[in-house]
C-alpha cells in the first residue's frame, strides 16, 4: 500500500539523519542559507525530540514531533479496452495464459507536521519534502510514477487536529497500475476454438465433405 511505502521512506529518511545530521547542514544552510547558529539550533532540537510517525490524524494524545500520514484521495485516472492489461506469459506460473485486468489509480496523501512551534513546523516540513524527494528511486521500485510533491498550510480545525499546535503539510501524489488476474479467462481460453487445422494432403474433405468450391492450398505451395 502506498501509505506504508510513505512510511517507509519516512522512517528510514529520519534514521539516516539521526546517523548523519550533516545532511540538515546542506539542507538548511546550504539550501536555504540558514544563518550558522540556526541550523546548530535545529540539529540540537532534532536530536532531543526524534520525529514520531503515524498513520491517520493525530488523536489529542500525540506525542510531539509527529508526522502523521493520511490519505485524501484515489480514483481511477485511466481505464484500458475491456480493462485488460496484458496477459500471464510466465509459462511456470499457474495463472499462464490468463488476462490480467486493470486500470491506472491516481492517489493523494498528506503529511501532516504536528509541532508545539511555528518555526519547528517549517522545518519539519523542510525535512519530510527533501526525504520524499531523495526517495523517489525507492517509490519508482515499488512502480509509482507521475509522482508530484508540493505543499502548504492548513487552517487548525479541533475536528481533526490538537488544539494549541502548528502544522504544515505535505501533499503527494503519484499513479500506479492497479492490476488482477482474471483465472476464469484461463479456463474460457482452454476450450476455444482458435482456428481450422489443413494439413499437407488438405483436400476438399478436410471441411467435412461440404462442397466448397475452394481448392485447398497446402503449406509447402505458400513457400513457393
Amino acid at each position: 500500500m502506498i501509505q506504508r511505502f510513505l512510511f517507509m521512506a519516512l522512517v528510514d529518511g529520519l534514521l539516516q539523519l539521526q546517523e548523519d545530521p550533516t545532511i540538515l547542514d546542506q539542507l538548511f544552510e546550504e539550501l536555504w542559507e540558514l544563518a550558522p547558529q540556526e541550523v546548530e539550533g535545529i540539529k540540537t532540537y532534532f536530536a532531543a525530540n526524534p520525529m514520531n510517525v503515524i498513520h491517520g490524524y493525530a488523536p489529542r494524545d500525540v506525542k510531539l514531533p509527529t508526522y502523521s500520514i493520511v490519505m485524501m484521495d484515489e480514483h481511477e485516472s485511466n481505464k484500458f479496452l475491456n480493462d485488460d492489461t496484458r496477459q500471464v506469459m510466465d509459462e511456470e506460473s499457474s495463472d499462464f495464459g490468463a488476462d490480467v485486468k486493470g486500470s491506472v489509480w491516481n492517489h493523494t496523501y498528506h503529511i501532516l507536521t504536528f509541532t508545539e512551534h511555528p518555526d519547528v513546523a517549517s522545518y519539519y516540513y523542510e525535512i519530510a519534502k527533501s526525504i520524499l524527494f531523495a526517495s523517489l528511486d525507492f517509490f519508482a521500485d515499488r512502480d509509482l510514477f507521475d509522482i508530484d510533491i508540493s505543499g502548504g498550510s492548513l487552517a487548525p480545525d479541533p475536528n481533526y487536529m490538537p488544539e494549541h499546535l502548528f502544522e504544515r503539510r505535505v501533499v503527494f501524489r503519484c499513479e500506479r497500475l492497479f492490476e488482477r488476474v482474471d483465472r476464469e479467462s484461463k479456463a474460457g481460453k482452454a476450450f476455444q476454438v482458435g482456428g481450422i487445422h489443413i494439413d499437407k494432403s488438405g483436400s476438399p474433405s478436410d471441411v467435412g465433405g461440404v462442397k466448397t468450391l475452394i481448392t485447398p492450398i497446402a503449406p509447402d505451395e505458400l513457400e513457393e
